[in-house]
């Protein structure tokens, strides 16, 4: 399933502490929402791609403003909740925007 694009402003944003640090959050359709990434607008295709990507196994959705786009996975995510042993679960979102569009 292809994740949605929300406009950045119709979310309800929040904060919570995870890993050891204070992290964004949003609430959308019931469902709670870490932001794993952020990027520039004129990276969106492939933010747009990375999310795809992630969508495969974990509940994800986008959200953009006039300058940057973010990526969004739920908490209930196994994912999320291995992320607080092991970083490396999500491929590192530099290594996609150096990707080339063919891959």
């Amino acid at each position: 399933m292809l994740p949605p694009v929300l406009d950045e402003g119709a979310i309800s944003p929040f904060k919570f502490w995870f890993n050891d640090k204070i992290q964004h959050g949003m609430y959308f359709r019931s469902e709670l929402f870490h932001r794993l990434h952020t990027v520039g607008i004129e990276h969106r295709a492939r933010l747009y791609h990375y999310a795809c990507r992630l969508s495969r196994h974990d509940t994800v959705v986008v959200t953009a403003n006039n300058v940057d786009c973010s990526v969004w996975v739920s908490l209930r995510s196994s994912s999320i909740t291995a992320l607080s042993l092991r970083s490396e679960l999500f491929p590192p979102l530099i290594d996609v925007l150096q990707e080339r569009p063919d891959n």
